[in-house]
């Protein structure tokens, strides 16, 4: 809701192989998607999208309960994408955003 506020357009997946099909076809801006998942976690999805040519340059927010250390440990070297600690805290999610959206569009 917090994203639809801000202006921007939505679109949900209900699990990994999900938000992987719909990135290749909706080519978003930047995607926001959990560690934990279904079926395939995060961060096994930001390497999937990486290896597909019409995703390897989307911005991507990883977002998680767990502990932060351990999941950036396991984050890719890759400018493009962001670890955001749960509960999330909107003024820093808001920052990203801004951080990575000009990258996407221009």
């Amino acid at each position: 809701i917090h994203l639809l506020h801000q202006g921007h357009t939505v679109v949900g997946a209900k699990d990994g192989p999900d938000a992987l099909a719909r990135a290749s076809w909706e080519r978003p801006d930047l995607i926001v998607l959990d560690l934990r998942m279904p079926t395939v976690d995060g961060i096994r999805v930001i390497e999937i999208l990486r290896g597909n040519a019409l995703t390897a340059a989307t911005p991507i927010v990883l977002m998680s309960a767990a502990d932060r250390e351990w999941a950036t440990r396991r984050l890719p070297q890759d400018p493009l994408v962001r670890f955001l600690e749960k509960p999330l805290d909107f003024e820093t999610l808001d920052g990203m955003l801004a951080e990575l959206l000009p990258a996407a569009l221009g």
